[in-house]
């Protein structure tokens, strides 16, 4: 195999190298997610294009949570979860401005 024939290969490596950093990336927040625990507000949203139609949530400690649903969480919802699990809750705030229970989530399902 010659120099030529290997360039043809070049662009298959690159999208190949691409889908591979991909998910380690996804994998390991995932890993992050599963292992902290977590007492923080969501501090911002975003649509994550590399995972589908997912979208990622960022909390105040920078732990990204990712879901498919965009209307489960809000900016501003407070999420609390235990170490080494993943499944955790979400407080959002009421009318009188203070955090109630509102929903319980499994990144998992």
């Amino acid at each position: 195999m010659n120099i030529k024939n290997l360039w043809r290969l070049f662009p298959i490596f690159i999208i190949i190298g691409i889908i591979i950093f991909f998910e380690r990336k996804g994998y390991s927040e995932r890993e992050e997610f599963h292992k902290t625990a977590i007492n923080s507000l969501i501090t911002k949203k975003k649509s994550n294009w590399s995972g589908g139609r997912s979208y990622d949530y960022l909390t105040r400690n920078n732990i990204v949570i990712t879901l498919l649903n965009n209307n489960l969480l809000q900016v501003g919802d407070s999420i609390s979860k235990g170490a080494n699990t993943d499944e955790f809750n979400v407080y959002r705030k009421n009318k009188e401005n203070k955090y109630e229970f509102y929903n319980s989530y499994n990144t998992k399902q």
